[in-house]
């Protein structure tokens, strides 16, 4: 990172995508926000959302001081996110979004920017992906520990969706704003049969039990089409550290990907050795 300082704002063109939403405890995640700013999207019997994405970022793009266009090596990730709401917003649409919780990756030089960046708490992990019709699974560990398995099954026709997400993050006392665009074309499936969150033996997974995050989601999404532009965020008011789990220096986890038929393809073998 200091020797090519990354430029915003980040383009994604080409990326993976399967989320589900799950019930989790308000109180709890009221707790684990950083800033009064924020507080949990409930609703009457004392619950609220968090969200886990499962990302793989096949071509990531930035425009240096020369004008010139350089690259992030691919890399996987895995976002836990508390749904929230702004206190104090007049633009209600833009008041609705997600604090990053935790957000594992399988590079060091996405961990950097990450955390230089927008404070996010990104560490490096181990991701074992499964792409397979109407399925998404990823398995999430580190030092051998598993964190959690993420599946997603949803299939049938696909809407287009939101233009926008935005996201919170806690960095040097300050709690950022950032609008991510996105354009991308969702496969959709309510309740409880379109996907499963089961938690490992590592302390990131107690952190989600101490959460109380339902297994079972109230809706899961698998995108078709997904490019998103991640720009700088913008400071909206004070904020305390969350840092999150730091886990070990290196410079790239695990990152495959299976398919039907096929044993697992590593994502960071030279090409040479995968022909």
């Amino acid at each position: 990172m200091a020797d090519t300082p990354v430029r915003l704002p980040l383009a994604y063109h080409d990326a993976a995508v399967a989320s589900s939403y799950h019930p989790a405890s308000a109180a709890a995640v009221a707790a684990a926000l950083p800033s009064d700013l924020l507080r949990p999207l409930t609703w009457g019997d004392g619950r609220t959302v968090v969200a886990v994405h499962a990302f793989r970022y096949r071509t990531v793009t930035w425009t240096a001081a020369d004008g010139g266009t350089r690259t992030l090596a691919p890399y996987g990730e895995v976002g836990v996110t508390a749904g929230v709401v702004l206190r104090g917003r007049r633009r209600p649409g833009r008041a609705v979004g997600g604090f990053v919780l935790h957000l594992p990756v399988t590079s060091r030089e996405a961990r950097d920017a990450g955390r230089e960046l927008w404070g996010l708490p990104k560490f490096v992990a181990d991701l074992d992906f499964l792409d397979a019709p109407g399925r998404q699974r990823v398995r999430l560990s580190e030092g051998g520990a598993e964190v959690l398995t993420h599946t997603v099954d949803a299939r049938g026709p696909a809407v287009r969706g939101s233009r926008s997400r935005t996201l919170w993050s806690a960095r040097r006392g300050q709690l950022l704003e950032t609008v991510v665009e996105v354009h991308a074309r969702w496969q959709a499936r309510p309740g409880r049969g379109a996907g499963h969150l089961a938690l490992g033996t590592h302390p990131l997974a107690d952190e989600l039990r101490r959460l109380d995050v339902s297994p079972a989601p109230l809706a899961a999404f698998r995108a078709l089409e997904y490019r998103s532009t991640l720009p700088a965020g913008r400071p909206v008011g004070p904020a305390g550290e969350h840092p999150g789990h730091v886990g070990e220096d290196r410079e790239f986890g695990r990152f495959t990907v299976a398919h039907p038929g096929t044993a697992p393809l590593d994502q960071y073998a030279p090409a040479a050795s995968r022909v």
